[in-house]
């Protein structure tokens, strides 16, 4: 048998832990990419949440060092298109 890779998944009350081996879980990743041809996971936001603009929110953020955890919500409203 091939390796045996954990598998963490998330329940109301923490995570339980799945044993699934090596070669199942790369086909079921195979699988679930082959979904999305062009390569973009994304939910949809719904139509009253800002839109938010990630590029410069990157681009401001690789530039300073920091992460968007690490900026102030008036630095944030410049990237919020209401």
């Amino acid at each position: 048998m091939g390796k045996v890779i954990d598998v963490f998944i998330s329940t109301e009350n923490g995570y339980n832990i799945k044993k699934v081996g090596e070669k199942k879980m790369i086909d079921q990743i195979k699988k679930f990419d082959n979904n999305f041809p062009d390569g973009v996971f994304a939910v949809p936001r719904s139509s009253n949440e800002p839109r938010v603009k990630v590029r410069a929110l990157h681009d401001y953020c690789k530039s300073r060092g920091i992460t968007p955890a690490d900026i102030s919500e008036e630095e944030m409203e410049k990237f919020l298109d209401r």
